[in-house]
Order: C-alpha cells, then sequence, then structure tokens
C-alpha cells in the first residue's frame, strides 16, 4: 500500500461527519442554482422537434425546417400573433361577421368571494377567450390580497396583439382559413348567455356559412378547472369540411424566487395503442419529468441575437409522445399548481378512447418574445382541431376539460375525472438534474404521507417537519451508529500505526515498490484491513433519504402560506417570522427601497434569521465534533480542513439565506440531532473502552480476519508464490509433523 491512499484514508476518516457536510453543501447548491443535467438552457437539439410556420394549414403546407429566424418590422419583439393575423387576413372566400363594438366586455363565471366554487374566469373580446383564471380559494400572498392567477392573457408590447389562453384563433372551411380573433373595436364574438359566446362566418357575399359557438361551463361538485364546448353548425346548403384553431394553456408564470430553480415542467398522459391496450383503462404518466425548456426548444442565431423559432411542434412529436403512444392529456406545472388539458368523459366508462384526445389533430406551442431568455419566454399552445366533414343544417361539438387547481394528490384524487386519468401520478417530489437518479418516488411518497399523518395529530407543519426528521434519523440510528463506530475504530488504529508508517516512508522514500510491500505488510502485522474505511458507505446510502425528505418539503404544496408553531409568532408578538413555510423566514422586512436581488436567491425582501442559526449549528458542529489536527497532516491537508471550516460556517448559510423556511428548519433540525447523535456514540464507545487501541486489537485477534482480508492474503500468497515459488514447509508445522506420522 503506498502513501498516497494511506493518506487519503486518513483523510477521509478522520470524520464522516465532514464527508456529510461537504456533499448537503454541494446538494443545496445545486438546488439553489436549478441545476437540471437533462435540459440545457437551449432546450433540445433543432432536429428533435421541427419549427413550423405559426400560421400554417396542415393541408396545404408543409413544415418549414429553416433555421434562420427572419424578424419583422420589430426585430427586439416578434410575436406569432401578429404573424396569425397577417396570414389569415389573406383573400378568402369566407368572413367573419363583425358586431357592434364592445364597450362593456363580458360578464365573468364564477366568483371570487364563493368559496364553494373553486374557479372564477374572466373572459375577453379577443376570441371569446380568457382573460384570468383566479382561484378563489388560493392566493399570492399570506395576507390574502391578491389571487393565484394561473391563466392571464399576456401582451409583450403596446404595438402587438395579446396572446389569450384558450382562444379561437380561426377556423379553416374547405380549406380557407378565417380569422376570428376580432377585437373591442371590431368584435366578432357576441355573449348569448353567461360563459357562452357566438360567432358567425359568411361568404363575400354575406350569406351564413357557419355559426360557431363556445361554452365554458364550471366543473361541478367545488372542482377546478372548466369545460370548453366548441360547436361548428353548418349553415349552408351544402357540406363543408371544417376545423377550428385555437389557443389552449399559456405558460405558468414564473415564480418569484429563484431558489430551488425554474419548477415549470410540462407533462402527459398517454394510452398505448390499440393492440397493446386492450381493454385496460389505465392511462400511463410520462417520467421524464420534461423540463418546459426542451418545449421551448432550441435558440438559433440572427443578426439580432439569440432566438426562439416562432413556433414548434409538441405533438405528434416522436421526442415526446413516440407513434406506439397516444395522447390523453397534457399540462403546464410548476412548484404548487398545475393546469391540465384532457377530454371530458364519464369517469365510469369501460371505453379506453373515452379517455384520450380525440378532438385534437396536432398541438404546437408558439412563442411571443422570440429574443427573451428561458426564464422569461412565455409561450402558448396552439391546439389544431380534428377536420370534420359536417351535412348542411349539422353541426359537431367536441369539448375539452380542463384541472386548473393545486399540485396536490388529495385534492387531484378527490376529482373523479382527474383521477381517472392518471393525472394525480405527475405530482412527484423530484428536484431533476443529478438527484433526480437517487430520489426514489416511493420514499417520498412515504415521508409526505406521514408528514401529513403527524400534521393530522399535532395540527402544526413546522412541528410535524421536527417530528419526521427525528423519526427518520431514529430509523437511520442503527446504520448511523454501526458506520460510525467502525471509522472511529480505524481512525483510532490508523493514529496508532502513523509513526511505524512514517518510518516506512523515511527508509524506503527512494523505492516506492517496496515501501508499498512494507505497508502492506505493516497492515497485516497490525490487522488493519483497508475495509475499514467503508464504515463511512453506509452513510453516504442514506443520502438517497434525505435527498427524498428535501425534495418532499420543498414540493409539499401542504406547507404553502402555512404558519410555524402554531402561529405563535404572529398571534402572540405580532411578528411575521416563519408565517409561510414555503418562503423565507422574513424575520426582519426590508423597506421597499431596500428590496434587491440576487441571481442565486431571487428578489430579497428581509433579513432571514434562520440561515445565520444554521451557521451557528454549523459552528457548533465542528467545535465539538470534528477531531483535533492530527501531527501527520501535512501542510496541505490542514489547509484543506480550514477551508472546509470556512465553506461549512459561510458557504452553506449563503446558499440557504433565500430557502423556505420549512427546508431550513429540517436543516437546523437534522444537524442539531446529528450533534447530539454523535456525541451519544462517542459517549458509548469511550464508556466500553471501545476506542483503545489494546482493546481494538483484542476484537481483531478474536473475531480474525475479515472477508476483505481474507481476499488480500489470499491475492498476497498468489503473487508471492508467483515470484518465488511453492514454499518448502516448516518442519515445526502442524501440517509437516501431520504428514510424517
Amino acid at each position: 500500500m503506498n502513501a498516497s491512499p494511506i493518506s487519503l484514508l486518513r483523510r477521509s476518516s478522520r470524520s464522516t461527519l465532514w464527508s456529510l457536510g461537504a456533499f448537503t453543501l454541494i446538494m443545496a447548491l445545486m438546488v439553489a442554482m436549478g441545476i437540471e443535467s437533462s435540459v440545457r438552457a437551449d432546450g433540445m437539439s433543432q432536429s428533435a422537434i421541427a419549427p413550423v410556420s405559426w400560421a400554417q394549414d396542415d393541408t396545404t403546407a408543409s413544415p418549414d425546417t429553416s433555421t434562420d429566424v427572419q424578424p419583422t418590422a420589430n426585430p427586439v419583439i416578434d410575436t406569432a400573433i401578429d404573424q396569425a393575423i397577417e396570414q389569415a387576413t389573406a383573400p378568402s372566400m369566407y368572413v367573419a361577421r363583425l358586431n357592434e363594438p364592445n364597450t362593456t366586455g363580458f360578464d365573468p363565471l364564477g366568483d371570487l368571494d364563493n368559496l364553494d366554487q373553486r374557479t372564477a374566469i374572466e373572459f375577453s373580446v379577443s376570441g371569446a377567450g380568457i382573460r384570468s383564471l383566479q382561484l378563489p380559494d388560493d392566493f399570492e400572498t399570506v395576507a390574502g390580497l391578491n389571487h393565484v392567477t394561473l391563466q392571464a392573457q399576456v401582451q409583450v408590447n403596446p404595438d402587438s396583439n395579446p396572446a389569450v389562453p384558450f382562444t379561437a384563433l380561426m377556423v379553416v372551411i374547405n380549406g380557407e382559413s378565417v380569422l376570428i380573433i376580432g377585437d373591442d373595436d371590431a368584435p366578432v364574438w357576441s355573449q348569448i348567455a353567461v360563459g357562452t359566446f357566438e360567432a358567425f362566418v359568411d361568404d363575400r357575399d354575406g350569406n351564413p356559412i357557419v355559426r360557431l359557438e363556445r361554452k365554458f361551463t364550471l366543473k361541478p361538485n367545488s372542482q377546478h378547472g372548466f369545460y370548453l364546448a366548441e360547436t361548428i353548425e353548418n349553415l349552408s346548403s351544402q357540406r363543408i369540411s371544417a376545423k377550428l384553431i385555437t389557443t389552449g394553456a399559456i405558460d405558468m408564470p414564473k415564480a418569484v424566487s429563484s431558489y430551488g430553480g425554474d419548477r415549470r415542467r410540462f407533462r402527459y398522459g398517454y394510452m398505448l395503442m390499440p393492440e397493446q391496450q386492450s381493454t385496460s383503462m389505465a392511462v400511463t404518466v410520462d417520467d421524464e419529468l420534461t423540463n418546459r425548456n426542451k418545449i421551448l426548444g432550441k435558440r438559433v442565431s440572427s443578426q439580432y441575437g439569440k432566438a426562439y423559432p416562432n413556433a414548434m411542434m409538441v405533438w405528434p412529436n416522436e421526442q415526446l409522445l413516440p407513434g406506439a403512444q397516444r395522447l390523453s392529456w397534457f399540462a403546464f406545472s410548476d412548484r404548487y399548481f398545475i393546469v391540465a388539458m384532457h377530454p371530458q368523459f364519464d369517469p365510469a366508462t369501460t371505453v379506453p378512447e373515452a379517455k384520450l384526445l380525440n378532438g385534437i389533430a396536432s398541438i404546437d406551442r408558439l412563442m411571443l418574445d422570440l429574443y427573451a431568455s428561458p426564464l422569461d419566454a412565455v409561450q402558448v399552445l396552439r391546439l389544431t382541431g380534428v377536420e370534420h366533414q359536417i351535412a348542411a343544417g349539422s353541426s359537431v361539438t367536441n369539448t375539452l376539460g380542463v384541472y386548473a387547481g393545486p399540485r396536490n394528490r388529495p385534492i387531484m384524487n378527490g376529482e373523479p375525472e382527474v383521477a381517472s386519468l392518471n393525472m394525480p401520478a405527475m405530482v412527484v417530489s423530484n428536484l431533476g438534474g443529478l438527484c433526480a437518479p437517487c430520489t426514489f418516488s416511493w420514499l417520498t411518497d412515504i415521508l409526505i404521507g406521514v408528514l401529513r399523518t403527524f400534521h393530522s395529530i399535532v395540527g402544526d407543519w413546522a412541528v410535524s417537519i421536527l417530528l419526521l426528521v427525528v423519526l427518520v434519523r431514529g430509523c437511520l440510528h442503527p446504520v448511523t451508529r454501526w458506520s460510525q463506530i467502525r471509522v472511529q475504530r480505524f481512525s483510532v488504529q490508523m493514529q496508532a500505526m502513523a509513526p511505524k508508517q512514517k518510518a516506512i516512508r523515511e527508509k524506503y522514500k527512494d523505492d516506492s515498490k517496496k515501501q508499498q510491500a512494507e505497508m502492506s505488510k505493516l497492515w497485516r502485522e497490525e490487522g488493519i484491513s483497508p475495509a475499514g474505511m467503508l464504515g463511512c458507505l453506509p452513510m453516504f446510502l442514506q443520502s438517497p433519504v434525505w435527498i427524498a425528505l428535501y425534495a418532499t418539503l420543498f414540493f409539499a404544496s401542504e406547507l404553502r402560506h402555512e404558519a410555524a408553531f402554531y402561529g405563535v409568532f404572529q398571534n402572540v408578538f405580532n411578528w411575521g417570522f416563519m408565517n409561510d413555510l414555503s418562503a423565507p423566514d422574513g424575520a426582519i422586512p426590508l423597506p421597499a427601497s431596500m428590496h434587491f436581488s440576487f441571481a442565486m436567491w431571487g428578489s430579497v425582501t428581509s433579513i432571514n434569521v434562520l440561515p445565520l442559526l444554521l451557521g451557528v449549528v454549523f459552528y457548533l458542529h465542528q467545535k465539538y465534533l470534528t477531531p483535533p489536527t492530527q501531527a501527520t497532516m501535512t501542510p496541505e491537508q490542514e489547509s484543506q480542513q480550514k477551508m472546509m471550516k470556512i465553506m461549512m460556517v459561510f458557504m452553506f448559510p449563503v446558499m440557504m439565506y433565500a430557502a423556505p423556511s420549512g427546508l431550513a428548519l429540517y436543516f437546523i433540525t437534522n444537524s442539531a440531532m446529528g450533534i447530539i447523535e454523535n456525541k451519544w456514540i462517542r459517549a458509548h464507545m469511550k464508556k466500553h473502552g471501545m476506542l483503545e487501541i489494546e482493546n481494538i486489537r483484542a476484537s481483531k485477534k478474536d473475531k480474525g480476519p475479515g472477508f476483505l482480508a481474507r481476499m488480500t492474503d489470499a491475492a498476497e500468497a498468489q503473487k508471492q508464490l508467483k515470484e518465488h515459488g511453492p514454499r518448502q514447509p516448516n518442519p515445526a508445522s502442524k501440517q509437516s509433523r501431520r504428514g510424517q506420522k
């Protein structure tokens, strides 16, 4: 054994706590920076999703595979909505019938003051789409001043047309595209009932051709979301072919805090082809945790900078949904909320095809500001309907269901359609990136279940977090104890052997081969096995548990806007400290003039105490648990140890400064329990003389060599056999005397 590996063993065995601390520091840094290795900032490769012209008619045009971005008159803001209007207003046999200017707007659907309703919608005159969709029982702030807005029209500049979610863009009649958006001054749509709108398309002679109807209804029984029934009625005397092109959901809003990175994702559910699906009603949820950058696509260089393609095909798309799969639903999600589009059906149905989006032929994503950064980019989905052959006087209706509500399994399981489509399965506590492979969903499901159970007993989420950490620590204690005992005993053995190692290095400093042989011999004589360094391995094997616990608390929607410790800081001291476990503790609010933003933290509006307390805990960790510096340590090793101390005390609180107070509470509790647990284990070892070198040697002698030691001896014996041949038997040995008899 050469000096370098032994030095490494000595450093690693000095304190397993250092290794765990470094690992936790790296994990927190990854989460704070929002690292996801699976998707780059520029998204997937250009060949994976071919760009298409925004307003192309699939029956007359083929995808545009050009990668050049041609800016319009305004090269900074290049909106796909404007391009659609320009193309759809080309000469056509048909034209949308205009109404009188709309000065009052449309009536809203749902009431924000009625908590029995889970959705409140305001409508836009443009395309009879959604101006805003808000949740009556969810708010943006703890103070409850602003309702959560999951969908809203977006206007990137005053000169561009707004992007309106769930709006009617155009109708294609006999291959002719007719723009049906309209606006306040020249409205196309008129309200015939609350949430119900109609529009007409005439030919050039003023003869009515089709009547279009859009009917929004809230889901019954206090469910989240709505249904949108779209009808095309043929008013002509001839059979026509017709299809609708509309928008679907618009991007989820960017989070205020950048801690943990951008957690907006695109999810979908699918069924297999009929021969594989058979009569099964199961809907499978994608397991890719698709980052929204994958839908944004790859930015390409132009004379004005990097820009996104105007439109990108989302479905059908072999990269996202292979040909052997049929689309059931698709969704935008963020850390706490989901907007999902799905078919309307009877949850008791036994027909698998009822769970498919049969009314949609393709889905594209449209980009508003082509030159925006990945975080600031806003995308809206374009839904191209299936083309229908409609007889004279007949009509066709397609109904789309939308779930717009919390990203919470119990809530989603309480809604029959959503549960039947297996949508709750998309609720996973996974940080993605490098942490994804070792974050097991079954483990996070257990942890969140235990957390909810504790809350049902104690009635406070902060106390539940403390109890959960104590429970996990208790379950892992046997492993921790076994590991620490072996690491500490191995460290004592190494310290006792250090003078002899030093002497060997000095004696054979010019003969590395001989030095290695003598080191190996010394290890065998002292009864020390390299397997001793593996005592820290079980502690590293615990890492998935702590990562899972971290992810569980990060994504738990139950912690959102929940005060800690029964609201004692607010009710007794009138203090906003820890009034929201999903946000920084906000111990000392800063005046608006002192607010600032930092890349790793996002917007900073207060001085937070918990990260500072975490630094104190790590200082105590070092003071009481770090072994004293050994005389055999080199200056480089001493320098590394000092650097690690600085990183643990100062860097970690910096990384955690903008962390949610629930996560900070978890780290503080876990670290404090680690100190207590390690002191107890050390006291136990000291009480029983487990760190006395004589006792260690006696124990090793009684037990005999371990498996790895026996393997090492066998390998050494084989090596000696090859080099020197078989040894002559020793006349004094027992085997020799038996042979003579």
